[in-house]
């Protein structure tokens, strides 16, 4: 991923591709980090021509800007239309498209259903870094998620950053970022917060191939967790009890518990109070 954009000097292009040859599973982009727009529609084109040589995704940073002319994701939406390679595109934040003129997101979230784009969210990190030079009221920042999950858009939830300079928090709990996209995008039906879940057992998945199958003969791979409603997981936000990696038990957890006059009891589980 070349963070600071590939146009900028000749080295960031050549470095890209020393990268590739070295062996990875994608290839980045930065369209809004670019030096003009010309140049970032020419580095979007390099990005596909390079995954196409190389065999390999297309995960591009985009538009992570509350500039609401920032609209390089319909240039990674033609294309991944043009070149046929629906589901195997992602494009992360988005985060322009919180600001865009009703008309102009009904046109976007139009292309990235037709291409198959999926755009992932990052919540933990857009809502501490979108809204910076706004005074008041602040925007939230995060991209159209329920919009663009009603018009049936593949959509992926992401932490991104943990303890850096964009995101000085975090501990790689992805139900930490499920319930902040609960919270700032007003998904707080129950319904809603299924969906949420769903993003993040599903749809986070639809990049490689799907979510593993929990089937008599196929590899254990899958997270255990100790309650069973996933509106309580989210709201809870527990570390899984048990994570299972090919077929092994590779990490447990140990969920804290509280004592009120003497009466122990799980911590945050009502039912559990007499």
């Amino acid at each position: 991923f070349p963070q600071d954009g590939i146009l900028v000097s000749p080295e960031q292009k050549d470095n890209l591709v020393w990268s590739l040859k070295q062996g990875v599973d994608a290839v980045g982009g930065i369209p809004h980090i670019e030096r003009t727009p010309e140049e970032a529609y020419e580095s979007m084109g390099l990005v596909f021509d390079l995954a196409e040589k190389y065999d390999m995704m297309v995960d591009v940073h985009c538009d992570e800007t509350d500039d609401p002319t920032s609209r390089h994701i319909e240039t990674v939406c033609a294309q991944t239309q043009d070149r046929s390679m629906g589901g195997m595109v992602i494009a992360g934040h988005c985060t322009a498209m919180h600001s865009y003129s009703g008309p102009a997101a009904n046109k976007v979230i139009s292309a990235i259903h037709r291409s198959g784009v999926q755009i992932v969210t990052n919540p933990l990190d857009s809502i501490v870094l979108q809204g910076r030079f706004d005074t008041y009221p602040k925007r939230r920042g995060l991209t159209r998620v329920p919009e663009l999950l009603q018009a049936g858009c593949y959509v992926g939830l992401g932490h991104d950053s943990i303890v850096d300079p964009w995101y000085p928090l975090g501990v790689g709990n992805l139900l930490d970022a499920a319930s902040m996209a609960v919270h700032v995008c007003h998904l707080t039906g129950k319904e809603e917060m299924r969906r949420v879940f769903q993003l993040l057992v599903c749809d986070n998945h639809i990049p490689f191939g799907g979510a593993p199958k929990i089937d008599v003969g196929e590899t254990a791979e899958f997270l255990v967790h100790s309650l069973a409603d996933p509106l309580d997981i989210i709201r809870l936000r527990r570390p899984p009890s048990y994570v299972v990696r090919n077929g092994q038990v590779i990490a447990k957890n140990q969920h804290p518990k509280a004592s009120v006059h003497g009466e122990e009891f799980e911590t945050g589980c009502f039912e559990e109070l007499h």
